[in-house]
């Protein structure tokens, strides 16, 4: 076979259409789940295909509209007394069923406890591959260098998701269909709601298996929701190990910093009228400082492992900026940065960089909000 470049021609002809699996709670949509149809809107109008809806559920009534008020042009939805309660075992076997009949060119899932749950059986049921934790979705040609030639799988979704917390990597399904990638909450903004607009809506009539319900729900209870907002604040004030020293490496009592965070955030409610909330990186949470204790908790956590924030403004305060912790706000607006590090990785992508030490820059920064 020759060298040169050549076109492949994989079988995957007739799958279409790019399906997001739509999650919901007390008859709404997740914010999450307009995410992702954004997400999927911006890859199917490259390719020219159309986004679907994927809705699951009992007693769905006026939601099975929502997905196209968010931006998609067609609804497949299943209203089924089984499906009541999640079970991974009869949605699996649903969701596989639609898959393998109706052949979508991609299907995406948020990234939650039922995306991560669900997701990967119906990729495995299916027979193709899961890009999990995808923080961006492409399309573009897949090349593949082999001793036969060099090949060229056309127009695949190039999924985009941290590697090991050092680097971007870019996952491909070339040769299998539908392509699966969960979506990481945060990485794309919701269209807006928009009821004048209209689409297919197609009733999904169930088939399950004998042994898919070998559990049964006697009773939901609804956990607690955190007070802690962090997707939806205007502004996030994240603190990093960097407090725990000044400029000259004197140690500094921790809660000085996060009372100054305190502060910060009072006033831009107070003074801005704008949604603040404190964040913090992995590191200082997984730090368990004592002096930190109950006030920088798990979900503050922002980053890979943590949330995805896209504020207007980002101030990260004694934070280095590994990229594991880039990855969850450098869609931030505008990024204010605060080390004693000149060579931070932090002010690679801040835009407004300062040398110095917090514990001088947040006081007159405190003092000029107070004067407003």
């Amino acid at each position: 076979m020759s060298s040169q470049l050549q076109s492949i021609e994989v079988r995957i002809e007739g799958y279409t259409d790019v399906w997001v699996y739509c999650e919901h709670e007390d008859g709404r949509l997740t914010r999450a789940t307009t995410e992702v149809i954004a997400g999927a809107k911006k890859i199917a109008e490259r390719v020219g295909m159309k986004v679907v809806g994927v809705l699951m559920g009992y007693n769905l009534g006026d939601l099975v509209n929502e997905p196209i008020y968010y931006g998609a042009d067609k609804v497949i939805y299943c209203d089924d007394p089984r499906l009541k309660d999640y079970q991974v075992l009869p949605y699996t076997t649903v969701l596989s069923d639609m898959v393998l009949k109706l052949k979508p060119w991609a299907l995406l899932f948020v990234t939650s406890e039922i995306g991560k749950d669900l997701g990967p059986r119906v990729a495995y049921r299916t027979r193709t591959g899961l890009a999990a934790d995808v923080i961006d979705l492409i399309v573009e040609d897949f090349i593949m260098n082999l001793p036969t030639g060099r090949y060229v799988y056309k127009n695949c979704i190039a999924q985009v998701r941290p590697d090991f917390a050092t680097r971007i990597a870019k996952i491909f399904t070339p040769k299998h269909r539908p392509q699966i990638s969960s979506v990481r909450p945060g990485n794309f903004t919701p269209l807006p709601r928009d009821e004048s607009r209209t689409g297919e809506v197609i009733k999904w009539e169930p088939r399950f298996n004998e042994d898919d319900f070998q559990v049964e729900v006697l009773e939901t209870r609804r956990l607690p929701k955190s007070e802690v907002k962090l997707e939806e604040a205007n502004v996030v004030v994240s603190l990093g190990l960097g407090i725990l020293r000044d400029a000259t490496g004197n140690p500094r009592d921790p809660r000085e910093a996060y009372k100054m965070a305190e502060e910060l955030k009072r006033l831009i409610q107070e003074k801005l009228r704008l949604k603040a909330e404190i964040g913090s990186s992995r590191a200082l949470i997984y730090a368990q400082l004592k002096e930190l204790e109950g006030l920088i908790t798990k979900e503050r956590q922002v980053g890979q492992t943590g949330k995805t924030v896209a504020p207007d403004v980002y101030i990260a305060l004694g934070i280095s900026g590994a990229l594991q912790h880039r990855v969850g706000m450098q869609r931030a607006k505008k990024i204010i940065a605060v080390n004693t590090d000149p060579n931070a990785p932090i002010f690679q992508i801040a835009h407004y960089c300062v040398v110095g030490d917090l514990y001088e820059f947040l006081p007159r920064l405190i003092e000029e909000l107070r004067s407003i």
